[in-house]
């Protein structure tokens, strides 16, 4: 049996699902509580984070370790081409586009994070009462707030490295002259790119269909209104519609 443990709204999460489901790999899915989840993932991988894979009596935790036992173990329908410059260059997105998903989560958080809706997706694991949930909520709230030091300046520095992180999503576009970043199919960079950026774009079917935009500050909407307007983001959509 195929366990991932996971957080439901977390991007990395998402991007070891795509990767599972891609390759048509059953798994089943156990949620965790944040804060709650750290004694689980030490004793299964010894990480302090999810995802976690358990697969058999395989343990595997952290999502880009994660897609490369995948891709050793599971090589049906590979996600990295064969071809040397084509492997390198997919490897190497993958790394820069995983590291643009802390910066992601920086910048949503900065903008959402107090937002009930997004207290309600991060309890949710726990099935507990809701007078109990909005009890948890300020707490853990805070709690986020302290662990990946979202204050104003943090945000906007996040919100920079989006930026180039959506541009780097289009300039590829454009050098490699079609739908996907690397080659004619979809790669390891794909799905890295289009997981870690789907939280800004609220798509249907995904954990953050539910954080509400409308209800946000004006300059707020607008921000985010351009970001699914633009080529990125309407990448990122046609990734989900037609790969997802």
């Amino acid at each position: 049996m195929r366990i991932l443990y996971q957080f439901p709204i977390s991007h990395y999460c998402e991007k070891s699902r795509w990767q599972l489901e891609h390759k048509g790999l059953a798994y089943e899915t156990r949620d965790l509580l944040p804060g709650a989840h750290w004694p689980r993932t030490r004793w299964l991988a010894r990480i302090g984070t999810v995802p976690v894979l358990r697969d058999g009596e395989r343990r595997v935790g952290d999502s880009t370790k994660i897609a490369y036992y995948l891709e050793k173990y599971y090589p049906e329908r590979s996600l990295i081409p064969e071809d040397a410059a084509l492997r390198h260059r997919v490897i190497e997105l993958e790394q820069q586009f995983d590291r643009l998903g802390v910066h992601l989560r920086t910048w949503m958080y900065g903008h959402v994070l107090d937002r009930p809706e997004t207290m309600e997706l991060l309890l949710a694991p726990a099935g507990m009462a809701p007078w109990i949930t909005r009890l948890l909520a300020p707490p853990l709230r805070e709690a986020i707030r302290r662990k990946y030091a979202i204050n104003p300046k943090s945000v906007v520095y996040a919100g920079e490295r989006v930026e180039d992180g959506l541009t780097l999503v289009e300039t590829l576009l454009v050098q490699n002259g079609g739908d996907y970043l690397v080659g004619d199919r979809l790669t390891l960079a794909d799905i890295t790119a289009a997981s870690l950026l789907a939280p800004m774009m609220g798509i249907a079917g995904t954990p953050w269909e539910g954080i509400e935009v409308s209800s946000l500050p004006e300059p707020v909407r607008h921000q985010f209104r351009l970001v699914r307007e633009r080529p990125a983001g309407q990448w990122v959509k046609e990734r989900y519609l037609r790969d997802r």
